[in-house]
């Protein structure tokens, strides 16, 4: 008799063991983790959106319109914004890295991807804006220029030759076109100065050394 109570003891943690596993294998089924962005992706979408609030807080103070012969100097914002979330977005894959560690070469990759994450959604918002928000600002633009083309002395013919090349370099689709390019010229300049200083050896490295 008690070796048939044990037995039955036996069979039931057993049982318990199976139903416990299996309970886990269907929760872990139904709630699959969910990916998390990279880091990389994070700094480049922030950069993204800082970029176009400030295309919009330009348009709607008039700044890249009537007055966009002052406007253009707050353009410098964004490369403002621009160091500065490289700098965020290179620090922070470093510390993320073991033993926050970070060689030059990694440094200026990184800063490389979020300026060519950025630069590709980047490109998009500046069509929408270009074509739709501020459909005039190639307008604009010439006028400002044009005033300085008669500054400079250039007769009539010249100023219309100039302006149909220019007017095809400032429309909507030459501008998507070359978001991800300067994007990504300017930030591995931006990227090569900033993975100089925020380079960290790893301790094994440090001692070797």
């Amino acid at each position: 008799m008690t070796e048939y109570f044990h037995r039955a003891i036996g069979i039931s943690r057993l049982s318990g063991q199976q139903a416990a596993r299996h309970s886990a294998i269907e929760l872990g089924a139904s709630n699959p983790q969910v990916p998390r962005m990279s880091t990389k992706f994070i700094y480049a979408l922030t950069l993204t959106i800082t970029g176009a609030l400030l295309h919009l807080l330009l348009f709607f103070t008039g700044f890249q319109t009537e007055k966009l012969a002052t406007g253009q100097h707050f353009q410098w914002l964004g490369v403002a914004i621009m160091i500065a979330v490289l700098w965020l977005g290179i620090k922070a894959v470093r510390e993320e890295s073991p033993h926050k560690a970070m060689s030059y070469g990694k440094g200026v990759g990184t800063g490389v991807l979020i300026s060519l994450y950025s630069g590709l959604m980047s490109s998009v918002y500046n069509f929408i804006h270009f074509k739709f928000v501020n459909p005039n600002y190639t307008e604009y633009q010439l006028a400002l220029i044009r005033t300085k083309w008669e500054a400079a002395g250039m007769g009539e013919a010249q100023m219309d030759q100039a302006e149909k090349v220019t007017r095809a370099m400032m429309g909507p689709v030459a501008t998507a076109i070359m978001t991800p390019i300067m994007a990504v010229l300017f930030g591995l300049i931006c990227s090569l100065i900033i993975a100089a200083i925020l380079k960290r050896a790893a301790p094994d490295e440090v001692k070797a050394a």
